[in-house]
């Protein structure tokens, strides 16, 4: 199967409302993800910042569609 990751596109990370809103789900399960090791993220300045490649890797395992 072939995936899209437009990676040239991609910023370098997105906030959880930003992943929420491209995952069409609320901010709960982002958080919820981010526990569970489903997406990855950095914190900085107190802000959780997510690697915007976890989130289409996760999109097309096709859990999220």
């Amino acid at each position: 199967m072939q995936t899209f990751m437009p990676q040239k596109l991609l910023p370098d990370l997105v906030s959880v409302p930003e992943a929420a809103k491209f995952l069409g789900v609320g901010r709960k399960v982002i958080y919820q993800l981010l526990e569970y090791g489903e997406l990855r993220a950095i914190r900085e300045r107190g802000k959780i910042l997510i690697d915007p490649c976890s989130i289409y890797e996760l999109y097309n395992k096709g859990n999220m569609n």
